[in-house]
């Protein structure tokens, strides 16, 4: 690292995927080459073989569809590790929401002022963050700060997000002063607990660059089990307040933001230009907005019911909003190795791949989402007691869930405005399609409580349709949307049924025969996808 970097060429060293070059391409190959297994070889050896059999001219295209085979299969191996860690957040949810909701049954709006309290939580990770996970990725993976480089942002901007924390709940007493007692101490518990989940997020993003997946779960466990469960048992042996809840997922990301650390930092060189941690923020904070709006699409609904009806009914709804976001982890774990595909493949077929892999990733999730919503009267009961009324909420719940099949259009389209370099329309799109999402729920929650959950697709629809028009400003590649009709058309078949079907009586198990026709659907994609 002893070379002097030219001060003007600084962003670009440090975050060569906006501006891409010879060398970003290389560095993002090697990266998306990591994911690919030993099948790879093979299937584009039998492109090879398919082509010559066709004929002149039909080479290029079966070379397209090879590699795009081979993309999809080598997203879906290296996601599956991901996906452990990736599932964290939904696994607490899954064990830990149940527990909740029954220790605060005579006390719903404790358990709403939690759910408020854990929106704050990640709102400030993700602020506080200052977008320093996707820098620290994009630094380690392909420019010439290499890992070391990544290793001293991960550092500094670990630093500077629990100062930015610490900042925020020691002037709690002029921001906090109109406030309740327990409203004022649960939100400056849950501003610590955002800090401590910036070094976990920025040791993931270094965990990526140094290809350990496996330590990447271990952070992930650590912090979205650990906190939860120590929470779980401070209420058991203190009062059953939010704050004594929150105090527990505070020590819960401490710990794991410290463990993910040393995995990072313990022994290894870690060194920066003189100006790069500037570089570096100037890249990170235009990631904000499109962040937090991002964030705020998922649980911002839950202020639009507590608004609309109360803390307590906000807490009535938050079970549906959580298991009909719960398809998402399924995009989520596999995007930590889409992006990187698709932004490796060859020029000459990233269309392609684009393309093969949105119908593999789109028809799985949308598979899971019909899943969820068929099976929600069921589910939200292990959810919530029976004073939540969970079975009401069952349309909220598959409503919301039809929301995590139109993000795979959105995501399609900003891996490829992120590829462009051009992606300050995001932190307007994205915002933009927030505001649509809370306008429609809350104009349609007055009418019915249930309705609020439609807020989710209704921003997403927005946000897909934003991105896309965006795309086509700033890209010059150029792919086949259609295939999103696919996906889109499971998801809306399975997650209407969800809605619609009875449940009750004896027509109530017609659910389970659409939930096994979507499991063997989605059987069928695996199989196609890596037995290719």
């Amino acid at each position: 690292m002893g070379e002097n970097w030219p001060r003007a060429n600084l962003v670009d060293r440090l975050l060569p995927c906006e501006r891409p070059t010879a060398s970003h391409a290389e560095g993002l190959r090697h990266y998306a080459d990591r994911t690919m297994d030993s099948q790879e070889t093979a299937t584009s050896g039998a492109g090879e073989q398919a082509a010559a059999a066709a004929g002149p001219g039909a080479g290029a295209q079966t070379d397209g569809q090879a590699a795009a085979a081979a993309a999809s299969r080598g997203v879906f191996g290296r996601g599956a590790i991901y996906a452990l860690g990736t599932a964290g957040p939904i696994l607490a949810n899954t064990l830990v929401t149940p527990a909740l909701t029954r220790v605060f049954a005579t006390e719903p709006a404790q358990m709403g002022l939690v759910v408020q309290a854990l929106v704050v939580l990640q709102v400030t990770m993700m602020v506080a963050s200052l977008g320093m996970p996707s820098v620290i990725t994009r630094t380690g993976l392909a420019t010439a700060a290499g890992p070391a480089g990544a290793r001293a942002l991960l550092l500094r901007g670990s630093a500077l997000g629990l100062g930015v924390a610490l900042l925020g709940a020691a002037t709690a007493p002029l921001w906090g002063a109109a406030l309740d007692p327990d409203v004022r101490s649960a939100a400056v518990v849950a501003l610590l607990a955002g800090g401590c989940f910036v070094a976990v997020e920025d040791a993931q993003a270094m965990l990526r660059v140094l290809d350990r997946p496996f330590a990447f779960v271990q952070v992930s466990v650590l912090a979205t089990l650990g906190g939860p469960v120590l929470g779980l048992v401070l209420l058991l042996v203190r009062e059953r307040t939010a704050t004594v809840y929150l105090v527990g997922v505070l020590l819960g990301y401490a710990l794991a933001g410290l463990v993910g650390l040393g995995l990072c930092l313990r022994g290894a060189e870690r060194s920066l230009e003189p100006g790069a941690f500037a570089a570096a923020l100037r890249m990170g904070l235009p990631i904000l907005p499109h962040l937090v709006a991002l964030y705020c699409t998922s649980y911002g609904l839950l202020f639009v019911a507590s608004g609309l009806a109360g803390r307590a009914a906000a807490a009535l709804l938050s079970p549906a909003l959580l298991l009909g976001a719960a398809p998402g982890v399924v995009t989520s774990s596999l995007n930590n190795s889409w992006a990187p595909t698709v932004y490796a493949a060859d020029p000459a077929h990233r269309a392609a791949v684009l393309e093969r892999t949105t119908v593999d990733i789109g028809s799985l999730t949308a598979t899971v989402a019909g899943g969820v919503a068929v099976l929600a009267p069921w589910l939200l009961q292990l959810f919530a007691p029976a004073t939540y009324r969970p079975v009401h909420f069952t349309a909220s719940a598959a409503i919301a869930a039809f929301g995590t099949v139109l993000a795979i259009g959105y995501l399609a389209n900003a891996h490829l405005v992120f590829l462009s370099g051009r992606t300050l329309g995001l932190a307007l799109v994205t915002p933009l399609s927030l505001g649509i999402g809370v306008l429609g729920a809350a104009l349609l929650g007055s009418l019915d409580l249930r309705l609020v959950a439609a807020g989710y697709p209704l921003a997403y629809l927005a946000q897909l349709v934003g991105v896309a028009l965006l795309r086509r400003r700033v890209s010059e590649i150029r792919w086949h949307e259609r295939v999103l009709a696919r996906p889109f058309a499971i998801g809306a078949v399975g997650c209407a049924l969800g809605a619609l079907l009875p449940t009750s009586g004896v027509l109530q198990w017609t659910r389970l025969l659409v939930a096994v026709a979507l499991g063997l659907l989605a059987l069928h994609v695996l199989r196609r996808v890596l037995g290719r």
